[in-house]
This record gives C-alpha cells, structure tokens and sequence, in this order.
C-alpha cells in the first residue's frame, strides 16, 4: 500500500488532468488540504485540478502557491463558513482557482476566502461566486488582488480592514448586496491602499440605511486611498464614497447611474483630489462636504458631470446638483450639463469656508450657482464662470434650503464675505 507520504507527493507532482481523478476517488477537502500542508514544508506547488472539487474549511498557514487549470479549477463550498482561511504567512499565491459559494456558504458576513497576517497575498485570475455572504475578506494584508471576478454575492465583493499595502486592480465586479470593493480601517488612519481599474456594475443596499450600504469603491477611515481608472455603473448609492478618510485621490472614474451621490467625500476628512473623471447620471455628481465634521481642504478639477436628475433614495430638498463643496476646496476647469438644481452648490447653511469656484462650464442647469448666504456662512470667490441657459436664474444665495437672494451679481453688496466677478452668463 502507499503511505501519505509517498501519496501526496505523487499528488504534487501529477499532472491537473491526472489529479482530477486522484481526488475523485477520495474525500477532496481532507487531501487537498494535506496537499497544502505538505507544500508548505516543501516550497512545492499545488495545482488544483480542473472540475468541481467540493470542499469546507480549508487552512493555509504558512508560505505557499496553489494554481488551478483556469476557473475550471472550480472548488464548491460545503457547509457554513469560509471555505479557505489564511493566516500568519509572508508570501500566499493564488492563480487560476474560482470559489464557489453553492448559493448559501459562508452566510452571514464571512468571507468564501479569508485572510489575516499575511504580507504578500497574491490572488489572480480567480472567481468569488454563488454565495449569501462576502467574496474575499482581509484583515491586516498587503498584497495584489487582480483580473479576479466576483459575482452574487449577498454582502460586498471584497472587504479589506487596516491593510498594510494592497492593490486591487483590473477586477470585475458584478451583483453585490451590500458594496462592491471596501476599505476600511478600525480607527482612521494611512492606509494607501490603490483601487484602480476595475469594472464595478450592479451594486445594492440590501442592509438599508441612507449611505453605509450600496457603494460601488467604500473607503471608511482609511487614509492616503487611491481610485481611479475605475468603471462603474448601478451603485445604488455612490459610485465612490470616501468616509473620513483623508489624503483622497480620485481621479479618471467613469460613473453611471448611480442612486445617490456618485462620488462623495463626507465627514472628517483632511485633503482630497477628485479630477478628471466622467459622472452621468446621478442625484447629486460630485459632493465633498460636512465641514461641521471637520471635513475640508480639496480640490475639484476638471471633472464632467451631467444628467443629475434622479430623485435620492431617502428624499431630499434640493436633489439634482452638479458639484457640492463646503471647505477650503477650489471649484476649477469643471463641465456640469443638466442638473435639476444647480450645477455648483457652494455650502450649505453654515458650512461655507473660503471655497473658490472659478473657470467652470455649467449648462441647463436649474440654477447655474447656488452659494449659501445664511448668517455665519463664510467667505466665497465666484469668478469667471460661464453659465448658459439656467432655468431659474444665474447665481443665487440659499440660506439653507431658501432662495434668499435671487440674483447674486446685483445683491452682491448685501454680502460683502461674497467675491463675484467676471462670470458669463448666457
């Protein structure tokens, strides 16, 4: 008879096709799993076989490279929980392997693939699928996940919490309950996580609530996170959501069809870049607020952002702005199209500090500017802007949600902490 020694090293060295049929003639998880321990002592690669391979409650625990035949290599789920746990390692690799949840494991919050500790994790070309909980979680991991598909998921696609230098790029995303791709911190913090390129569709909020849920890029916390190149349409709330989270760059997304606000940089934050990307359609395109928060300092440039038409999910007074700001942000070199209120909205209420709007393009817009004026707003410069065709007028002052001065160029006196000058208005 063969021992397990000599067995699983025959394993290890077998061709896929020929491995597929060794497993089937034997209980898959309990020797797949001696096929990972044994590699892990070895420094070998294990290749998974091309087919259904039921399994549950695999560990990885140290150093290791598994590689499938393609998504082929297809291993199901059995029973509750992940299906794969990895912990404490410098260097795990996977490649070419898809994971499939049967439509009901882990449930709950878990992950199909989980994993903590781990410094180099490298999952490519794999698949998340067909499962009532989350596609991948991280806790404490650097590393790459990439050209990987997660799809149905009941929770979100892949959850990452206080990362230590992780890539996520070039992935498809497609049918989430609860978010697409998340990162977040336990306590705010840099973080400089990079998210980019990737094709995010079909994002729900499944828990409810009025913004935790049902956001394409959640970023909560995590300081120094890079998105952009991203492509991203259906998020039932925002597109990209930065949460306190400082040291922002998002840049060079393509948004559509989003519920909610497309890209919002909300609460305590400190610093953030939104250039150059494209939002069409939308409640509201771009806001970066909440400067009672201590959310300020940002720069919005360049960015195209039309059709902001779509009433929000949970109501709202003044629905359909181009580009909200509230705090030391300049508003420069924009293009806002057919916003049912207004194409600039320069705080609101109190929550105006030293914002500059200049050089933007903004077009059929309900109002072309609305800039707050309530008492102990602060101070605003509003220049060189074109505005073409505003429906309800030009440049307006709103305390709060109150047209108070319904031509702005001619009242201008009446608020001397307002600079406007040398606007076009068509």
């Amino acid at each position: 008879m063969v021992n397990r020694r000599m067995f699983i090293a025959a394993m290890l060295a077998l061709p896929a096709a020929r491995m597929r049929s060794a497993f089937a003639a034997v209980d898959a998880a309990p020797m797949l799993q001696r096929a990972i321990d044994e590699a892990q002592r070895s420094g070998r690669i294990v290749m998974i076989p091309p087919g259904a391979t039921p399994v549950s409650h695999l560990t990885i625990s140290g150093d290791v490279r598994l590689i499938g035949a393609g998504r082929s290599s297809r291993l199901i789920a059995l029973g509750p929980g992940p299906m794969l746990a990895i912990g404490r390692a410098e260097n795990v690799a996977i490649e070419n392997v898809a994971f499939d949840g049967a439509g009901a494991s882990p449930g709950g919050e878990a992950g199909l693939v989980e994993a903590r500790d781990v410094a180099n994790l490298r999952l490519i070309d794999c698949a998340f699928e067909h499962a009532q909980g989350c596609g991948l979680k991280l806790e404490r991991c650097g590393g790459r996940v990439e050209r990987s598909s997660f799809r149905d998921l009941s929770q979100s696609a892949l959850h990452s919490l206080d990362a230590t230098g992780l890539t996520i790029a070039d992935n498809d995303v497609d049918g989430c309950g609860a978010n697409g791709l998340q990162i977040w911190r336990s306590a705010p913090a840099y973080d400089g996580a990079v998210v980019r390129d990737n094709r995010i569709g079909r994002i729900r909020a499944d828990p409810g609530g009025d913004g935790p849920y049902g956001n394409a890029i959640s970023v909560f916390r995590a300081g120094g996170v890079s998105a952009h190149g991203n492509v991203i349409r259906g998020a039932a709330f925002s597109a990209i959501r930065f949460n306190s989270s400082s040291d922002a760059l998002i840049a060079n997304n393509a948004c559509f069809d989003a519920g909610e606000t497309a890209i919002y940089v909300e609460f305590a934050y400190q610093g953030a870049v939104v250039s150059s990307n494209m939002v069409v359609g939308a409640s509201t395109g771009i806001s970066v607020t909440n400067f009672d928060q201590g959310g300020r300092l940002a720069t919005v440039t360049g960015n195209v952002v039309r059709n902001l038409t779509r009433p929000p999910p949970q109501g709202g007074v003044n629905a359909g702005v181009g580009i909200h700001v509230e705090a030391d942000t300049e508003v420069s070199g924009n293009a806002v199209d057919n916003a049912a209120f207004a194409g600039l909205m320069l705080g609101y209420g109190v929550g105006l500090s030293d914002v500059i709007a200049t050089g933007n393009i903004l077009s059929e817009c309900g109002y072309g500017i609305a800039a707050s004026v309530a008492p102990g707003a602060g101070a605003a410069t509003i220049r060189d802007n074109r505005i073409v065709r505003a429906r309800q007028g030009a440049i307006v002052g709103m305390e709060w949600d109150r047209v108070a001065a319904p031509d702005l160029v001619t009242e201008a006196g009446k608020y001397p902490r307002l600079t406007i000058v040398g606007n076009d208005v068509r």
